[in-house]
């Protein structure tokens, strides 16, 4: 097993170095190692909550953001060669992300809402293990959060992303996908136009999962 996860699967991504109620931006252990759009972190906090958010915005930048990375490859000199040559990038840039909050979990009580008090700083971000995944994915609730997310990423795309990722997370459950199908085209039963895309790109194309919804 790979030393970044521990033996129920999770790992640390990184820790908080900024934070709200909405959203919460984190700074990652290593250059490039961000976690995907959608999916979902934690943040454990000593009064024994556990904080969930779902992935809005990932990038990479240099360390002082007033000045643009340059060009360090060449024809000959490209991808991980550029690391392996200049390891001073590993020092001037950072990969960060930011996650926006979805439910909280106080002892064994989970809760679809935003929670009452944010995650601290410098706490650490997690992945989730499978089975908290699939606590908080059988809720769905929270995908109204999603639905109304504002920010860089468009929050279809972000629905989109979360959907895929739990789906195949899930062992491409195609019940739950029915379930999330469902679930958006509630959502979104005022705005076809927004619609129709989402149920397309969720739909694994082997039984037209959600079309139902649109006709």
């Amino acid at each position: 097993m790979d030393d970044l996860f521990d033996s129920i699967g999770v790992r640390r991504y990184g820790e908080v170095i900024e934070t709200s109620s909405v959203r919460i931006w984190v700074e990652c252990d290593r250059l490039n190692d961000l976690p995907p759009l959608g999916s979902v972190v934690c943040v454990a906090t000593e009064a024994g909550e556990s904080v969930f958010a779902v992935v809005s915005l990932c990038e990479t930048t240099g360390i002082d953001s007033s000045r643009r990375a340059v060009r360090r490859g060449s024809a000959e000199v490209r991808n991980d060669e550029v690391y392996r040559r200049h390891p001073e990038l590993t020092r001037i840039l950072r990969s960060t992300f930011e996650a926006v909050p979805i439910a909280f979990q106080r002892q064994t009580v989970l809760y679809c809402l935003v929670p009452p008090i944010p995650p601290p700083l410098h706490y650490s971000v997690e992945s989730v293990s499978i089975d908290q995944l699939r606590r908080l994915s059988d809720r769905l609730d929270y995908l109204t959060m999603l639905a109304r997310y504002q920010g860089e990423v468009a929050a279809e795309q972000i629905v989109i992303s979360h959907v895929r990722l739990t789906f195949e997370a899930r062992g491409r459950d195609s019940a739950w996908l029915d379930r999330a199908a469902g679930a958006i085209g509630r959502l979104y039963s005022s705005e076809y136009d927004r619609l129709l895309p989402i149920l397309e790109a969720i739909d694994p194309g082997e039984d037209q999962i959600g079309l139902h919804l649109i006709r």
